[in-house]
């Protein structure tokens, strides 16, 4: 039997930790949890890939722990297939997170409405800007009121 390991970061009481999941080929039953000295040595060269993914930098964008719903284990699952950001879940295949799992299809829709949200805020910021731009100019220009009002 083919075994496979896989080594991820996934939060435990608080702090990150290096976690292991093992897959035998053939079998739906999978082993997940922290990463043990054994591990290590049973797949190194799997080890050494995570070490080297794990300092390249983060993807640019909105992190998956800020999507509303989202949990640590599904974070995880995400990030096993390479999806790190709320944006890349958005623009995620649905045939790909349904491969994954119904919860996922649902999530990546949270993630189109957060993503289109984010968008109209920032078009508005920009058009408050704009306002206050045009405001700050016509102020300059206006001729100044000197004469006092007499009663």
């Amino acid at each position: 039997m083919s075994e496979k390991g896989i080594f991820f970061e996934r939060e435990l009481n608080g702090q990150k930790r290096d976690f292991c999941r093992i897959e035998i080929a053939g079998m739906r039953d999978i082993w997940e949890g922290p990463a043990r000295p054994e591990d290590l040595q049973r797949f190194p060269a799997e080890w050494k890939a995570y070490k080297g993914k794990k300092r390249k930098p983060r993807t640019k964008g909105t992190g998956l722990a800020e999507l509303p719903g989202m949990t640590e284990p599904r974070r995880t699952e995400l990030e096993l297939h390479d999806i790190e950001t709320v944006e890349q879940l958005a623009a995620a295949e649905e045939t790909t997170l349904r491969g994954i799992g119904e919860p996922y299809v649902e999530l990546a829709k949270i993630a189109k409405l957060q993503v289109e949200a984010t968008k109209q805020k920032d078009n508005l910021v920009v058009e408050v800007a704009v306002a206050a731009q045009t405001l700050a100019e016509e102020v300059k220009h206006e001729p100044a009121d000197n004469s006092a009002s007499s009663s």
